[in-house]
C-alpha cells in the first residue's frame, strides 16, 4: 500500500525538517511513503514573474511546476532520499528497501498527463495540493496525507478549507476522488496525523 505527503512548501524553511518529515514516515512504517514537495516561496517567484511579465498561464504553469523541482532536490540532499519517476520505479525500490521515496513530479506529469483523460488545469487555480491529489490517484495511494503549518481544519470540507486558502481553490474537485485524506501539523511538537473527512462532505 502506498500513501502520499505532500509537504508544503512554506514548510522547506523550518528547523530539523529532515527528522520531523522522517517522523511523519515512521508513523506509516508498514505502508509505502511517497513524498511530493510543495513550492513555497520559489513558486512565489514565479507568480511575480507571471504578473510582471505577463506570461501566459501555460508558461506559468510549467515554470511553477519546475520550481516544485529544486525544493525536491532540496529534501533529497537533507533526507538522503532516493527520488522516482513511475510507480514502475518505486515498485522495484521498494521490493528491496524501505525507505520512503520522492517523486519527481516534474517529469513524472510530463509523461503522465498527456496519457490522462482528465489533466491537470494548467492556472493558478491548481497549486501542488491538487498535484499531489493527482498524483495520489494515479498511484492508487490508500492515503494523501498533507503536511501543514496550521492545525487539521475540522469540521470544515475541502470546500471551506479552500475559500480560507488552505488548500487551493481546484483541490475539492480533485480530492473527492481521493481514497482517504489525512492531515499533519508538522509544526505542531507531537506531529500527529490525523484524519480528515472533508472531501467526503
Amino acid at each position: 500500500m502506498t500513501v502520499v505527503f505532500k509537504l508544503g512548501g512554506s514548510l522547506l524553511t523550518l528547523p530539523g525538517l529532515a527528522e520531523k518529515i522522517r517522523e511523519a514516515a515512521r508513523q506509516r512504517s508498514g505502508e509505502n511513503c511517497l513524498f511530493v514537495v510543495g513550492g513555497g516561496a520559489t513558486t512565489d517567484a514565479v507568480r511575480d514573474w507571471s504578473k510582471i511579465h505577463q506570461l501566459d498561464e501555460e508558461t506559468s504553469h510549467w515554470l511553477a511546476i519546475s520550481s516544485l523541482d529544486l525544493n525536491r532536490q532540496l529534501l533529497e540532499s537533507l533526507t538522503g532520499w532516493t527520488s522516482v519517476i513511475l510507480p514502475n520505479d518505486a515498485n522495484r525500490f521498494w521490493a528491496e528497501h524501505r525507505d520512503p521515496l520522492l517523486l519527481d513530479i516534474n517529469r513524472f506529469l510530463r509523461i503522465e498527463e498527456p496519457k490522462n483523460p482528465v489533466p491537470l488545469p494548467h492556472t493558478w487555480d491548481v497549486t501542488s495540493d491538487s498535484i499531489a491529489a493527482w498524483a495520489a490517484i494515479h498511484w492508487q495511494a490508500t492515503e494523501l496525507i498533507l503536511l501543514k503549518s496550521v492545525p487539521v481544519p475540522h469540521p470544515l470540507t475541502t470546500c471551506e478549507a479552500a475559500r480560507l486558502s488552505l488548500v487551493d481553490s481546484y483541490f475539492p474537485d480533485i480530492a473527492r476522488y481521493v481514497a482517504s485524506l489525512g492531515w499533519c501539523n508538522l509544526t505542531d511538537t507531537r506531529f500527529e496525523v490525523h484524519p480528515w473527512s472533508g472531501h467526503l462532505a
